[in-house]
């Protein structure tokens, strides 16, 4: 993105530069075109990447909130001996409500969440192109350094690289993790 608007502004100083009375206006016309068609496209791309951002901060906050509290609380005690039977009986396990209970150690009891149920289609979406990105970067890899290898070595390289975008395909569309 950074380096659209780059070339925004550079192609704006081109354009200032090339005005003066003997610019045909058709030039002129056509710098305008070219530069407008640049500043829709990085508005386009400007506007996906907010509404991307926008989705994974909601479901961010949804996933915040499914932890704000806790389902329950445990703690574990150990079954004192009695008269009959002098050594400790084993251990066993309270569930409460609200906080403040102590275990047979004296520590907090333990809160407990519940696995929230929550579809997270953004953040998928987002992981998968991060995730095929980076098996493009070693597609590039592979391609460049295939021009400096022998015959065989570039059959071989040639398939992995043609293995590694079929992967990526595949990220991107979801199918594989």
């Amino acid at each position: 993105m950074h380096s659209e608007n780059n070339e925004l502004v550079k192609a704006g100083h081109e354009l200032a530069k090339c005005l003066d009375s003997n610019t045909p206006l058709l030039d002129i016309a056509k710098m305008i075109v070219r530069l407008a068609d640049k500043l829709d496209v990085t508005t386009l791309a400007l506007r996906e990447k907010t509404k991307q951002c926008e989705e994974l901060a909601a479901e961010n906050a949804g996933l915040k909130a499914a932890f704000d509290k806790p389902q329950a609380y445990l703690s574990w005690h150990a079954i004192p001996p009695t008269w009959e039977d002098p050594l400790p009986c084993g251990e066993y396990l309270d569930v409460h409500n609200e906080a403040g209970y102590k275990n047979s150690d004296g520590t907090d009891c333990w809160p407990v969440y519940a696995k929230p149920e929550i579809e997270t289609p953004a953040t998928d979406a987002f992981l998968s192109e991060v995730r095929a990105s980076a098996v493009d970067a070693v597609c590039l890899k592979i391609s460049n350094s295939i021009v400096s290898c022998r015959q065989d070595e570039m059959i071989g390289l040639d398939e992995a690289v043609n293995i590694a975008s079929d992967f990526a395909v595949e990220l991107r569309q979801g199918g594989a993790a």
